[in-house]
């Protein structure tokens, strides 16, 4: 028996092979339209400022920026609000109901010193 004969086996045609899944989520697609802007949010909850540059589209409703910035930086996003050119933003509204353009800075500010509770 030669080396080629003891390996030779018929693994037949019945083999499946499985499709590959994506593990890449789905996009979310952005409530109202709207266009992508770069934005600097600095907070200063806690010890020291931080500041982070995101792409957000405007079109987004300003509750789920805020989990996404909350994820940044550590907070809870009832914990706190944002706020730009001194206007307290509105969990429920989109983030194009304020004016808001390409390189402007959000504030992160505590819930209790925005007069929420």
């Amino acid at each position: 028996m030669s080396f080629k004969d003891e390996f030779d086996e018929d693994l037949g045609d019945g083999i499946e092979v499985p499709v590959p899944v994506s593990k890449t989520p789905a996009g979310k697609t952005p409530t109202a339209g709207g266009s992508n802007i770069a934005l600097y949010f600095t907070s200063t909850i806690g010890p020291g400022e931080k500041k982070q540059k995101l792409t957000v589209n405007d079109g987004n409703a300003v509750s789920d920026i805020k989990r996404t910035i909350g994820n940044i930086f550590g907070l809870n996003p009832a914990d706190f609000h944002l706020s730009s050119g001194g206007v307290t933003m509105d969990d429920g509204s989109s983030l194009n109901n304020y004016s808001v353009s390409n390189g402007d800075e959000v504030l992160l500010i505590p819930a209790s010193t925005a007069g929420y509770e």
